[in-house]
């Protein structure tokens, strides 16, 4: 999942930064990137299920001696790392076995990080909301297989027919056939939530329930408009449903509520070798789907609900029916990487494969591309969850930390290095930079050629404007402000995620006749099918 700025006191913010997408907890990974797809999970890559020497039950020796080697597994990876945080918590047979923050919140100072830590978790808010939704069905608010158009008509899809037929479920499970990137050039250029939802019925659609692809902003439609359904916002939603009865008082989806959190930890990515908080990210657009926050142990209250089908110290909180319909299967997200090999599979809000040893697990991770990375893994057979937060981009931290410690606890043994396997499977996480075409040393048009206003319905205004001795191109309702940099002839690009800078975006100007540019093709909104904008003055 990478995209945005405004003004902070760091400087340029990026917010459209990559979120991660479901599967991450194993040795392989999907990522949104800047659009989606990717390899999704399986202990061990291609494998299959081996129920051979399987054990049926942890008992508490054994996970105890796992717990103890959570410090070394750790250590090595922020020594190897250099990663800045990281909290851990585990769950067994509902008890929290271990809670602890290892390292520091800022890199430039010495706050250490403790299990009362709050970090961003990105994209492993998908599975909380999924569970918020199910406490909405369990109360007959809405059911996930009914169509939304049955509850209002304030959202629509490119086609009509797939308006009137979608249901919860199907936007929980990334299958309306939405293209993963819609929505995320829009949050990066500072459009709201409701303006990027308005919006998405412009974007043309991939067949419907046939079509796999990871969206930010359609779980997000899917989690407001069960909001909508219980006559609330999903920020009152989710803290009435979830976090207020479970107990999770560092917990919330409105990014005010982290950044005064006194105990929080900031976002870092590595630069020249140094890891730097050098930006923030705001997701309050993509809330259900990016934008809670919140720390190991109330993540660890949420797991036990979890593997107590909805319950949580004797109370029913969470309708245990509706978290199973929650965790299943609904459409593969990852094809078998070898003949009999395992395939992953996308629940609503959740990624759901079986690994090595047979074993059926849920997980998801979530990271910002400026710096925030984390995951959540359960066996439910085994009664056992863990989940690793830590402040750094994503390079694979916190899946090498999860998937050594179950390894440890399941087979008392470590058999790879799983920090080298998923820094191979992270190597490629943004997808390949855009190629540029060759340049033929062909100058620029005087600016005036290019100065103009140029809009398309989903894009809205973007302005081309005289910027010193270049030019620069105002996006989004608050012109965000991109310097323009020449690369050939009518072809220029602009850095709109810093934290990337080889990940440029570019700008291609169709000129007329006259000598004027008639439109212009930027590249990050052609991704959607909504990349050219027609000069209006």
């Amino acid at each position: 999942m990478a995209q945005v700025r405004t003004m902070t006191r760091r400087g340029v913010r990026p917010l459209g930064a990559v979120v991660l997408a479901a599967g991450l907890a194993m040795t392989a990974c999907t990522t949104d990137g800047t659009g989606g797809g990717g390899n999704a999970a399986g202990t061990t890559p291609g494998s299959t299920p081996a129920a051979e020497g399987r054990p049926a039950t942890l008992d508490a020796a054994q996970v105890e001696a796992a717990t103890g080697q959570l410090d070394a597994i750790v250590g090595d990876a922020m020594e190897r790392t250099g990663v800045p945080g990281v909290a851990v918590a585990v769950v067994h047979d509902d008890q929290v076995v271990f809670a602890k923050g290892y390292g520091v919140r800022n890199a430039e100072g010495t706050d250490a990080v403790d299990a009362q830590t709050v970090f961003q978790i990105a994209s492993m808010s998908k599975p909380i909301s999924s569970t918020v939704v199910s406490g909405e069905v369990g109360k007959g608010t809405i059911a996930w297989e009914e169509p939304v158009s049955e509850q209002t008509d304030s959202f629509e899809l490119a086609d009509p027919w797939v308006s009137e037929h979608m249901t919860y479920a199907d936007l929980f499970s990334m299958r309306t056939g939405l293209p993963g990137a819609a929505g995320n050039e829009l949050e990066a250029i500072g459009y709201d939530r409701a303006e990027i939802l308005r919006r998405l019925r412009l974007v043309e659609l991939a067949p419907f329930r046939d079509t796999y692809s990871y969206s930010n902003f359609g779980l997000t439609a899917g989690g407001e408009l069960a909001a909508e359904a219980a006559g609330t916002t999903w920020e009152e939603l989710a803290e009435s449903v979830l976090f207020e009865p479970a107990g999770m008082t560092s917990t919330s989806a409105r990014h005010d509520d982290f950044v005064a959190r006194d105990n929080r930890a900031d976002l870092h990515v590595e630069i020249g070798g140094t890891w730097t908080p050098a930006f923030e990210r705001l997701p309050d657009a993509q809330a259900p789907a990016g934008g809670v926050s919140s720390n190991v142990e109330d993540l660890a209250r949420w797991i036990r609900l979890l593997l107590a089908d909805g319950k949580l110290d004797g109370e029913q909180i969470i309708d245990g029916d509706a978290l199973v319909d929650a965790t299943t299967p609904r459409i593969v997200s990852r094809p078998a990487a070898v003949l009999g090999g395992q395939p992953g599979f996308y629940a609503l809000g959740w990624s759901t494969e079986t690994d090595a040893l047979g074993y059926r697990r849920l997980n998801h991770s979530g990271a910002f591309s400026v710096g925030a990375a984390t995951t959540a893994v359960l066996i439910p057979e085994l009664d056992l969850g863990i989940v690793v937060l830590t402040n750094g981009m994503p390079i694979g931290v916190p899946e090498a930390i999860a998937d050594a410690f179950l390894e440890q606890a399941i087979t008392g043994t470590t058999s790879q290095d799983y920090l080298d396997v998923w820094g191979q499977r992270f190597a490629n996480i943004y997808g390949e930079p855009l190629e540029l075409p060759a340049t033929t040393n062909t100058p620029a048009r005087d600016d005036a050629a290019y100065v103009g206003t140029y809009t398309n319905e989903y894009v809205g205004d973007v302005e081309v404007v005289v910027d010193g001795d270049g030019l620069a191109i105002l996006e989004g309702p608050d012109k965000m402000r991109f310097p323009l940099e020449h690369h050939d002839a009518d072809l220029f690009t602009y850095a709109q995620s810093p934290e990337l800078p080889d990940f440029p975006t570019s700008v291609a100007f169709t000129v007329g006749p006259d000598g004027v540019a008639t439109a212009v093709e930027i590249s990050t909104f052609a991704d959607v099918g909504q990349g050219t904008l027609t000069r209006v003055n």
